[in-house]
This record gives structure tokens, C-alpha cells and sequence, in this order.
């Protein structure tokens, strides 16, 4: 093996990565020894023999040789596997160079103990699963072996102790004649001290998001210059390099067998027996452990699978008992499954099932996770939709045979379910769920975003509390209101209400108590940022803001039949904003824009951002005097409003402005804009632009004579007050 030429190709590998875009990550690297390792792991795509080790080099600077398919070593490849220590799974010698590696610890390994890649996933659990403290047997499912998984890595690891601790023991009793005879089997240096080293195995679980058929870049090109591809070769090019290109591929190192713990026990009790050679004693143990140990690995690997959003989606559709279903109660699955898997604390995570992104399930806008998945699963004849809210599941082609180099094309979601039915007490989770009410599933997921809005309003409280500038709690904390009125008419509607710049949630609060004696549902939002204390304004962005709306009209769009959006000042140009962004056929019904800023009075905020590329330029050069952060000013509501505007959050006010204007055309919803016509803040002209722009027939400009900006609260606020009245009564929401 060529130190060099291993070197070479992790070079060469690290720019394949960077032109490929590939997102390789590693979790779990503190799991790994220093002794020597076995590395066992799970086996899905060819190019796994080439990027595994390099992706463990480029991490631990560890050089790792591996068992590859013996078809790959021929010509110019098989020269290239053999100058990087690559070794033929029907290599003559392959046995005998791994113990040689691992009990002198020259060389790292890692073998697929599923013998081959398993295309399809389809590995069944035999015996007892997961939730019992029994470990289960597995069995793999290929065209070209059935049955349970491969014992050669357990017994080559498990040698590699044992021979190890008898060249230990012949040492200390100076049997020198013997230590000779076992070394020259074995390829072992005499000379070489052993008493420091443990074989450890180490379970490494690769996982991939998502997994997608579909001609690439790459496929094509080579296509055009290879005229005849094998049918099986074509299916590896078009996933392996969809994989490579468009997915997300993380190795996960579990926790690591020690394996001279593993045997002591045993060991000791049979190694006491008389008259019988060690050789026998060390078999003996091999055959008690080896089916233990690889069944004891692959537990491991597969309960460390990197649960995504395709794995939920595709469960729920196998788990449920209806033929017939709901998108939207089956995001409320997928959405509450997610949050108790997290919980359990039992798996691995992806970051498409999170709760700082699983939220926007229920946004109405396109999401990613779920659009593209529901699209395959169309594709693939899985789902068919009935109507523009409801499909039919096709069970008999989630669970029908397909042809082993065919799966990963053609029934992709079949192959994503297959891993995923391993996890038993994740299954568990999701048939629970699948027998719940849809009033129980609505008010479960309502009430999560709502807990998990105010858990991360009370973590950045204590995070920015300021002694000088912050506020009690219940200034700036969401809300969500449930009426006590039982209005039949208004109880299905529910109201996000949305404060503006610099300001909190109390400033709503006085709104929010009149639209609830009429029995509508209402949520007060906390912008991110706002309600703790002001320096919090230069780690955010207008982009947060949105989100944090966006956590509210989840909120109630999974309890609601329709939404209403009222928003004051910013928060009417979010309001305005998240109108425009919503798909067709959402629940949006109405939105009431007042005060929104297009244009500001104050001539000084035109300065901003050339004040903040200043401030930029001198945090690159690392000079920290001359910057000019904020402004202190007099709010209108000071027992509200921050007494401190830093420039940062005036320059994302102002990228919201841009932003907003450039999307009124697509606002369909009725419209009400109101805004006083002596806005001390606002520029009145605002108000006109927002309505001759916005793309609704049915909106309405009203201009009240008010010389503040805060007409929400205090004085005069019953003029606005009954306005949005008369408005929810003409648009029948009242």
C-alpha cells in the first residue's frame, strides 16, 4: 500500500467533492479508537469502496483499507484499488493481511459485512427487535444470496484479539520457538510490542438524503460515449451520481466493541480447560461470539440510520389503514412523528425533520421536504390524487417484489420504507398516531408551535436579557388565544396579528382582545429579535422575522379552516408579504395591512447603509473604533418599544421594504390598507402605493386623520378598531 497514491486520491477526491457539490458530513468521530479498528458497515452504493475511507482520512487523518468487489479489480482500476490498499474479496491472501493489519495496528479496516450492496434495503429482523433488550438476527435479501449477514468480519476481528493476546502470553513465558512458528503465519514483525494494542470494531452507518432517480449531468455524458451500458451499470449511474451531486450523505461512528472486554468472560472460562490447544480454545470462542457479535453490530447500524422526512412519509403511507387520505392529516403524522421521534432521543436526526424547519409543513407555501417526495410518490404511481386535497395510497406497489436493479428507479419509496422498518419503536410512534382523532392531531400540532415558539422566545430572553434596556416577559412573548365565545361561525377562523419594528407583542395585545369577543382563534407573533433586549437586532435578519410570522400562521393553519393576517406597521409589510408567497388553494382569507412602511420620513434612514458597509469594512480590518452601531431615540410606547435602534436592523428593514414592493402584484386576498395620513414614522404615500399595487380586485384604502404612528393602542384605536370590524363583517367572517 502506497502512502503517496492514497494521498493523491484524497486530493483528488476533495475536488471531486467541491466540483460535485457533494454534502458528505460525519457524526459521531469521537466514537473512534485509537487502537486498531474494524470499521463494519452497511453497503448501498459502489462508490461507497472509494468515498468511506476518504471522507474517514479527511476527518481523522486515518488511513483505512478496505474488502472491494471483485469485479471492480481489473485493468487500469484494479492497479488503482491495489496502490490504496484495496483488497479483492476473492483474494487468496485478503484473510491473512487483515489480521496481519489489525493485531500489529498498521492499517485501519472496513468491510460491508452485508456481503454486497443491498440495493433494495431489504434487510428482515428475525427474533426479537429493538424494544426488547434481546438482540435480533438479521437476514439480507439480494438476487444473488439470501440469508442472514456475514460472520467474516466478526471472525477476523475476534481473531485478530485472540491471536494477538496468545503472541502476548508466548512473549511473557519467553516461548520463543512458538512466537516464531505463529508470526511467520500471521506475517507479524517479532520484534513489534503488542501489549498496548485492543482490536476494536467501530459500527459505521452511511446514510442518504434524499434519494432520487433522474438523468443527471454525468449519466448523460457518459451515455454519449459508451453506446451499450448494462442495464444493472446504467440503474448504479443514474442513483450513485444523483447521490453524489444532489444529496446529503453523512456517516454516523457508533459507540465501539472493545474487543478484549468483549471475550474476557468467556474466555477465560474455556481457556481454563485442560489438554486441549489453544487453537481449539480460541475457535471455540469464535464460534460462541461471532453470530452475538455481527448481529450485536448490525443493530447498531441500522438503529443509526439518520431518520429524514422521507422516511416518515413513506411509513405513513404504509402504516395507515385507509386507502383513502388527507395531506393535510398526513402532515400532522409526519409533523407530530417527527417531534416524538426527536424526543425519544433514540435515533439520529436529519435536519429536514427538525423542529426549526418541520413547522413549515403547514405554511401553504412550497416546502421542499414534502413536495418533492409527494411528487416521486405521484411519479411513481404510489399516490393518486382524487381531488386537490385528498389521494388514494397504492399499498400493493409500496410493498410489491420489484426487480433487485430496478428498485432504486423505479420504486424509490419502497427501498426508503425498507430501512426505515427496522426502526421498530420509530414505527411504533407513527401507528399511534395514525389512530388519533383529526381534532386531536390539529390541537396537538397547533399547540407544539405554539410551546416551541414560546420555548425560543424564553431561550433568547435569557440569552439577551439586558438590565438597562429589557422588558418584563409578558411584553414581547407570543400568544395564542382560544376564545370562550362558541361562535360557530368564528371559531374555525383563526387571526394572526403581527407587531412592527422595534416593538413586541403587548403592542397587539389591545387588538387582540377585541377580534377575540368575537370568538375568533387568535395568534399574537413575536418578531425574532424583538421583546428581549435590542442588541438582538444585529444577529437577526428580515428573513427571521418572516419565519417567526410564519411559526403562527402554521400555528393556526392546522386548527383553522381559513386566516386572517392583520400586521401593524412591519408587521404589515410581513403580512403583505407572506400573502404573496402562499400557494393556490391556501387558507388565507383576508389580510389588513396598517401603517406599513414602503417609505420612511425620517431622511436619516437613507444614510443607513452606507453607514453599515462602513461598519462592515471595519469589522473585515478588525478595527473597532469609528463604528457607529445604533441610534438611541424616544419611542411613542416606551413601556413597549426598544430606546435603542441599531443600524443593522433598520438596513433588514429596509431589504423587507424592497422585498415586499416587488411582490404586491400577487396578492389575490381581500385587502384592507390603513394608514393614518399624518404618519410621524411612515411616509403616508405608503399606504396608496400598497394599494395601487397589490394584485387583489377586492381591496380598500383607508386613510384616517391621525398625527401618530401607534394607532393600535391608546387613543383613537376604536376608529381603527371598528374599521377592521366592518371589514370582517363585508367579507362574511363575522
Amino acid at each position: 500500500m502506497k502512502d503517496k497514491t492514497f494521498k493523491y486520491v484524497a486530493f483528488a477526491l476533495k475536488i471531486a467533492e467541491k466540483l460535485l457539490g457533494s454534502k458528505f458530513s460525519i457524526s459521531g468521530a469521537e466514537n473512534i479508537p485509537k487502537k486498531p479498528v474494524l470499521f463494519v458497515c452497511n453497503h448501498f452504493t459502489r462508490s461507497e469502496t472509494f468515498f468511506v475511507p476518504y471522507l474517514i482520512h479527511k476527518y481523522t487523518q486515518r488511513q483505512v483499507r478496505c474488502l472491494a468487489d471483485s469485479g471492480l479489480f481489473n485493468g487500469n482500476l484494479g492497479k488503482f484499488l491495489n496502490s490504496v490498499g484495496s483488497i479483492s474479496t476473492k483474494d487468496k491472501n485478503r484473510d491473512e493481511i487483515i489480521l496481519s493489519d489489525l493485531i500489529s495496528g498498521s492499517f485501519d479496516w472496513l468491510i460491508y459485512p452485508e456481503g454486497g450492496m443491498i440495493k433494495s434495503k431489504e434487510i428482515k429482523m428475525n427474533g426479537f427487535g429493538a424494544l426488547s433488550k434481546a438482540i435480533p438476527s438479521f437476514t439480507s435479501y439480494t438476487p444473488y444470496r439470501t440469508g442472514t449477514i456475514r460472520t467474516g468480519s466478526a471472525v477476523l476481528a475476534l481473531k485478530s484479539q485472540l491471536y494477538r493476546d496468545d503472541l502476548i502470553e508466548l512473549k511473557n513465558k519467553n516461548k520463543l520457538d512458538l512466537i516464531a512458528n505463529l508470526a511467520k503465519n500471521l506475517k507479524i514483525n517479532v520484534e513489534q510490542d503488542l501489549s498496548g494494542l485492543t482490536t476494536m470494531i467501530v459500527p459505521l452507518t452511511i446514510s442518504y438524503y434524499p434519494i432520487r432517480p433522474g438523468t443527471n449531468k454525468i449519466k448523460g455524458l457518459i451515455n454519449r460515449l459508451a453506446k451499450k451500458i448494462p442495464s444493472n451499470i446504467a440503474e448504479e449511474l443514474e442513483v450513485e451520481t444523483n447521490l453524489l451531486i444532489n444529496s446529503e450523505i453523512n456517516l454516523y461512528f457508533g459507540k465501539p466493541v472493545n474487543l478484549s472486554d468483549y471475550v474476557k468472560s468467556v474466555k477465560s472460562l474455556i481457556y481454563q480447560i485442560p489438554i486441549i490447544k489453544n487453537d481449539t480454545k480460541s475457535n471455540f470462542v469464535i464460534k460462541y461470539f461471532k453470530h452475538r457479535l455481527i448481529n450485536q453490530l448490525m443493530l447498531s447500524i441500522y438503529q443509526n440510520l439518520q431518520i429524514n422526512f422521507d422516511h416518515l412519509f413513506s411509513a405513513v403511507l404504509y402504516h395507515s389503514n385507509k386507502e383513502r387520505l388527507e395531506i393535510n392529516n398526513i402532515k400532522k403524522i409526519i409533523y407530530l412523528s417527527a417531534i416524538a421521534i426527536k424526543k425519544s432521543q433514540k435515533y439520529q436526526i436529519h435536519p429536514s425533520i427538525s423542529s426549526n424547519s418541520i413547522y413549515k409543513l403547514f405554511s401553504d407555501e412550497h416546502f421542499q421536504c414534502f413536495d418533492d417526495v409527494f411528487e416521486l410518490a405521484k411519479s411513481q404511481d404510489i399516490v393518486r390524487m382524487i381531488d386537490d386535497h385528498h389521494f388514494i395510497v397504492n399499498k400493493e406497489k409500496l410493498s410489491q417484489k420489484t426487480i433487485f436493479d430496478e428498485i432504486r428507479i423505479g420504486n424509490t419509496l419502497q427501498v426508503i420504507l425498507n430501512e426505515f422498518l427496522l426502526l421498530d419503536f420509530a414505527n411504533v410512534i407513527i401507528k399511534k398516531l395514525l389512530n388519533l382523532s383529526d381534532f386531536e392531531l390539529r390541537e396537538r400540532v397547533s399547540q407544539d408551535i405554539y410551546s416551541k415558539d414560546l420555548e425560543k422566545f424564553n431561550e433568547d430572553y435569557e440569552k439577551y436579557f439586558d438590565e438597562k434596556f429589557s422588558k418584563n416577559k409578558d411584553i414581547g412573548s407570543p400568544q395564542l388565544i382560544n376564545s370562550c365565545l362558541n361562535s360557530l361561525k368564528t371559531k374555525s377562523i383563526g387571526i394572526l396579528l403581527c407587531h412592527g419594528y422595534k416593538s413586541a407583542s403587548k403592542e397587539m395585545s389591545e387588538l387582540a382582545k377585541f377580534l377575540s369577543g368575537f370568538g375568533f382563534k387568535i395568534y399574537v407573533a413575536r418578531l425574532d429579535g424583538h421583546g428581549t433586549a435590542p442588541h438582538q437586532m444585529q444577529d437577526t435578519t428580515w428573513q427571521d422575522w418572516y419565519n417567526s410570522l410564519q411559526k403562527g400562521y402554521c400555528a393556526l393553519n392546522s386548527s383553522c379552516s381559513k386566516i386572517i393576517l392583520i400586521g401593524f406597521s412591519t408587521g404589515g409589510l410581513l403580512s403583505l408579504l407572506m400573502s404573496a408567497n402562499k400557494k393556490p388553494l391556501n387558507k388565507l382569507a383576508g389580510i389588513i395591512a396598517i401603517n406599513s412602511a414602503l417609505q420612511l420620513k425620517d431622511l436619516k434612514a437613507k444614510f443607513v447603509s452606507g453607514i453599515n458597509l462602513w461598519n462592515e469594512l471595519l469589522e473585515k480590518l478588525k478595527i473597532d473604533s469609528g463604528k457607529l452601531l445604533f441610534v438611541d431615540d424616544a419611542p411613542e410606547n416606551p413601556h413597549i418599544n426598544y430606546s435603542r435602534n441599531y443600524l443593522k436592523g433598520v438596513v433588514e428593514l429596509e431589504k423587507l421594504m424592497s422585498e415586499c414592493s416587488k411582490n404586491l402584484y400577487k396578492i389575490t386576498a381581500p385587502t384592507l390598507v390603513i394608514q393614518g395620513d399624518n404618519d410621524p414614522i411612515v411616509n403616508p404615500i405608503s399606504g396608496k402605493i400598497i394599494y395601487d399595487n397589490i394584485g387583489s380586485k377586492n381591496k380598500v384604502l383607508f386613510e384616517p386623520n391621525f398625527d401618530k404612528h401607534v394607532i393600535v393602542l391608546g387613543n383613537n384605536k376604536e376608529e381603527v378598531f371598528e374599521k377592521i370590524r366592518y371589514f370582517l363583517v363585508k367579507e362574511k367572517f363575522l
